[in-house]
């Protein structure tokens, strides 16, 4: 993609930014080092800190290029199977932190939205914001029924910033891919363009909204609280749900305040993210203590479902599978339910899968259940899959992701409970519920099915390829899957062959030179300009070789 003119100020911005960080050679790599003056270009490798670790600078740079950067930096915290471990750690540390857009901006936006003034809708409206995010602000607000809501507002412009850095990113990805090994390695412009793509699914609120009203209809209970919308004055641009009171989940103050057992919360909070996870399929993908809140009753409130993940039933039991297997210590069975999970290479080293899984097992399942971190272990188990080449859905390392911030939630309120233990009791349950009759149903059938149809199909093929055969057209195709590599390693051998005859010849020709007089019309020693000019073209050929690779 052409870096357009009217991005030429962006990408010196980027530029500069990437030079006052140390990122001075990354720049000369990618061919942007014409964006940046020399003054900074000069102050960019004088830094004194450009030997830190990189992975901890990248915050400070997504921090300096603005809010739509840190998002995407916060969204690739979720993807450890994509990128490296100390990467996923740093961008788990960006706080999406922005000052506040003024409220004649959200009226207007308001406004823009209804095609009417917000007051013509809204009995009334907050103009202080209960938060500020780099996307949207929330606001309290009341119907003209009287029913309370919290009405979330697009910041006005950041769909069109958006996009154009969306655009040079993108391009500055495909252009890494191109020329930087480690961008190859870790298929950067994939990588790059599925964090666009979910970045967009959060730029628009009715993604939200849909999120919101799926996962209402699917677990309204006594046990946990999703917000209702209000589809009429939902758009792109702005949200309307049901206001929800509560305390954030980590207020353990609060909570004792309030007369309610903070380990009881907790165990209810494990619960719930199972039940999501293992028996909807459905789960929230970014539950931390601002997303999900207590009443004054104990109920628990799951707020801002912009990031949602969706386990088909063949995924929940792939899922459950490998949670079991780290409960019980079974490499076997881990390694079975990560080959089931992913996408592989086609000759995958299983023994070498098997060892690295043990290692992890070592690791993990001789510590008490208390200090097992499901979390870390998954995320663990993702990133190994990472190395062996194994393709991950989205929904998997999002299911990661959840568990890690879950993790963190239960040590806060009760450092004793294990995920884990209520895991195996979890299990437990789903295990005996898949024995009943009633469960096995929709696979018998769907097994009767495939019977029929194989049955009604069969005869018609086997005849078919009885007559080829009778025809003498049976044909065996041979593919042969490294045959490029076989030829390219011969040809190398072949030049070297030739090579090697080449410099026998100089060195014969030199000592031949060395024992006899010398050749010369007048004073020209042409004997030795011959040898010279033979030395010249064998050391042209090694250099042109080595430069083509084909030595």
């Amino acid at each position: 993609m052409p870096i357009r003119p009217r991005h030429w100020r962006r990408y010196r911005e980027i530029a500069e930014v990437l030079a006052q960080h140390g990122f001075v050679l990354v720049l000369d790599n990618l061919g942007l080092s014409a964006h940046l003056p020399w003054s900074r270009r000069l102050l960019g490798i004088l830094r004194p800190d450009i030997d830190a670790n990189w992975p901890e600078r990248i915050p400070l740079v997504l921090v300096d290029l603005g809010p739509t950067y840190v998002k995407l930096g916060q969204l690739a915290s979720t993807r450890p199977d994509l990128l490296p471990a100390p990467l996923i750690q740093a961008l788990q540390q960006l706080q999406d932190q922005v000052p506040p857009v003024s409220f004649d901006q959200i009226q207007e936006t308001l406004a823009h939205a209804w095609h009417q003034p917000f007051d013509h809708v809204l009995a009334s409206l907050d103009p202080v914001p209960l938060a500020a995010a780099s996307i949207g602000q929330v606001h309290r607000g009341v119907l003209k029924d009287g029913r309370k809501v919290v009405v979330k507002v697009r910041r006005p412009g950041i769909v069109e910033r958006s996009e154009a850095d969306f655009a040079i990113l993108q391009n500055l990805a495909d252009l890494a891919v191109r020329r930087l090994e480690w961008a190859r390695q870790y298929d950067l412009s994939h990588v790059v363009k599925e964090l666009i793509s979910a970045l967009r699914d959060e730029l628009d609120f009715t993604v939200e909204a849909h999120n919101t009203d799926l996962a209402h209809k699917h677990f309204q209970s006594a046990e946990q609280w999703i917000p209702e919308p209000y589809w009429p004055l939902i758009t792109p641009d702005v949200l309307v749900m049901q206001e929800l009171e509560g305390i954030k989940i980590s207020d353990r103050q609060a909570m004792e305040r309030m007369g309610l057992d903070p380990g009881a919360i907790a165990r209810r909070f494990v619960e719930s993210l199972y039940q999501q996870v293992f028996e909807q399929g459905i789960f929230h993908g970014d539950p931390h203590p601002g997303n999900v809140h207590v009443d004054a009753q104990g109920h628990l409130i799951f707020l801002d479902w912009g990031l949602m993940g969706v386990l088909s039933p063949v995924m929940r039991a792939r899922s459950l599978d490998l949670v079991l297997g780290l409960s019980q210590g079974r490499s076997d069975k881990v390694v079975d339910a990560l080959q089931a999970m992913g996408l592989g290479p086609g000759a995958m080293d299983a023994r070498s899968l098997y060892a690295d899984v043990e290692v992890l097992r070592r690791r993990y399942y001789d510590t008490s259940l208390k200090d097992f971190r499901i979390g870390q272990a998954l995320g663990d188990l993702m990133q190994l899959a990472q190395r062996h080449h194994i393709q991950m859905p989205v929904e998997y390392t999002l299911l990661a992701r959840t568990a890690v911030i879950a993790d963190g939630v239960v040590r806060q309120l009760d450092d004793n409970l294990s995920l884990i233990e209520i895991g195996k009791k979890f299990s437990s349950r789903i295990l005996i519920s898949r024995l009943k009759p009633a469960a096995w149903g929709p696979p018998v059938a769907d097994a009767a099915m495939d019977w029929v149809h194989w049955g009604r199909v069969l005869p018609g093929q086997m005849e078919q390829a009885l007559q080829t055969i009778a025809r003498g057209e049976f044909r065996v195709m041979i593919e042969g899957r490294n045959i490029e590599r076989i030829f390219f390693h011969w040809e190398r051998l072949a030049n070297r062959m030739a090579l090697t005859f080449i410099l026998c010849s100089v060195i014969l020709g030199t000592a031949f030179v060395a024992h006899r007089d010398h050749a010369s019309v007048g004073h020209a020693p042409l004997t030795e300009y011959g040898m010279i000019l033979g030395i010249v073209v064998a050391l042209w050929v090694v250099v042109e070789g080595v430069f083509r690779k084909r030595l």
